[in-house]
């Protein structure tokens, strides 16, 4: 196996390689051979990614109990302006619509979970999950970084962000409040590779960052509404007008594609058809200069719930959401720009303590009355691929002082927390007797059930 991965895997890395990258970014005048660089370079960004997250990163990650990404963010840095200035990624106009397409696979995904049978199963206590855990770290998140970003002397003494100041320090504030809220279900799945896990907790947990990541998704599409990049001289519209549309162009698309889908195609079959929705969809959101996550987590949700074969759509997208992923950190790395290093790490040590302070105390107030521990944070601390997703649109329209800042701080806070919260989430899920054994490689699922029994 490890031969056959290692030759399989040199031949693209070497073409990854800065001086082959660089020949392959262009170099002509009249650029034609550049833009067929970039596709070449891209695709194999892609197959590296893809080779990694099936043979090399699920064992590093069961093996040392870690959530994977700095090192795939580090590399897009690496690739990015700041250092290898490879044409490809100085000029991200020709990778938008992948870009798009990671992005709007998050937000469908995201869109799919949100089926009316499995709603129908959960556990009340989910939702005190899901609002407070996900409204007290906005809130506190969003609140203090408007104020430190409009503090004299602080940031606008160092970035010039145009006229309208407030207007930025308000956005970026937002988009913070919407890092801070999101989770991930990531280390629960982790976790479960490697662990026999019962019990109620886990279950609880996973299944209030998954709909807490619906209700992220939301709010963070009405930050595209309310701070609406239009175009010079074009006519401006109202914040309530671009939601309808965002979720209105979701829906419909949503029941447009579900006449195409029979429900028993293949999954290479499913696979490209929803290349080809997504694709769509995503591109028709950056046209209009709207939130790609929020246009497909409403095209999932009804996709999901009036396409036949709603469910089999959700597996074919959770089991390519990693390659994804990895396309997105590599992006999300390589659109970073240096910012004042002093201003960064306090805006990134103040972000880190009051989320998880606002989480400490949401999981205090959920467990008022009830049988639900008080230390409930302990296992949504990670962010995940929807705070990836986020971050890499938000960066994609919104630029200054201010939201550069932003985006370093949730860079930062993606790779220390994703780091952590593995191993705390099995502390508390050892706390709650809910570890029962380490799983062999010989176990297979049928074997787990019987014994758990």
């Amino acid at each position: 196996m490890a031969g056959r991965l290692t030759g399989a895997a040199l031949p693209l890395l070497w073409a990854a390689m800065p001086g082959v990258a660089y020949a392959a970014s262009g170099g002509d005048k009249d650029g034609s051979v550049g833009e067929l660089g970039t596709v070449v370079l891209l695709v194999l960004v892609v197959g590296v990614a893809y080779v990694l997250a099936h043979n090399v990163v699920e064992r590093l990650q069961r093996r040392f109990l870690i959530v994977s990404g700095a090192e795939y963010l580090l590399l897009g840095v690496l690739l990015g302006p700041v250092f290898l200035k490879i044409d490809a990624f100085e000029d991200m106009t020709g990778l938008l619509p992948v870009i798009a397409l990671a992005a709007g696979w998050v937000g469908l995904l995201r869109g799919t979970d949100f089926d009316f049978a499995s709603l129908q199963k959960l556990d009340p206590a989910t939702w005190r999950i899901v609002f407070l855990h996900h409204l007290l770290p906005g809130i506190a998140v969003g609140v203090s970084a408007y104020y430190f970003f409009i503090q004299p002397g602080l940031v606008y003494a160092k970035w010039e962000l145009g006229a309208d100041e407030t207007r930025t320090a308000m956005l970026s504030a937002a988009a913070l409040a919407c890092f801070a809220a999101a989770d991930s279900a990531e280390p629960f799945d982790l976790l479960s590779r490697r662990y026999e896990i019962s019990g109620r907790l886990s279950p609880l947990l996973r299944n209030g960052t998954r709909l807490g990541d619906i209700m992220v998704i939301l709010a963070f599409g009405l930050i595209f509404c309310v701070f609406h990049q239009s175009a010079p001289g074009a006519k401006e519209y109202s914040a309530s007008l671009w939601a309808w549309v965002t979720f209105l162009l979701g829906g419909a698309l949503g029941f447009l594609f579900s006449l195409f889908l029979a429900g028993d195609e293949s999954d290479n079959s499913r696979f490209l058809a929803l290349v080809g929705i997504i694709a769509f969809a995503s591109g028709g959101a950056y046209f209009l200069e709207l939130s790609p996550l929020a246009v497909n987590l409403s095209m999932g949700f009804v996709l999901v719930n009036f396409a036949r074969g709603g469910h089999l759509l959700h597996s074919t997208l959770e089991s390519t959401e990693r390659p994804m992923a990895i396309v997105l950190l590599i992006f999300a790395g390589a659109l970073w720009t240096p910012t004042d290093w002093k201003l960064t790490l306090l805006a990134l040590g103040a972000f880190l303590v009051l989320r998880t302070s606002a989480k400490w105390l949401a999981s205090a107030i959920a467990a008022w009355g009830t049988s639900l521990r008080t230390d409930l944070f302990r296992g949504l601390l990670a962010h995940g691929d929807v705070t990836l997703a986020m971050a890499v649109s938000f960066r994609l329209v919104y630029k200054g002082g201010a939201a550069d800042i932003a985006y370093s701080v949730v860079l930062g806070s993606i790779m220390v927390n994703d780091l952590l919260a593995p191993r705390l989430l099995r502390g508390l899920l050892a706390d709650q007797g809910e570890i029962q054994r380490e799983l062999r490689d010989t176990d297979s699922r049928t074997s787990i059930e019987v014994s758990a029994k």
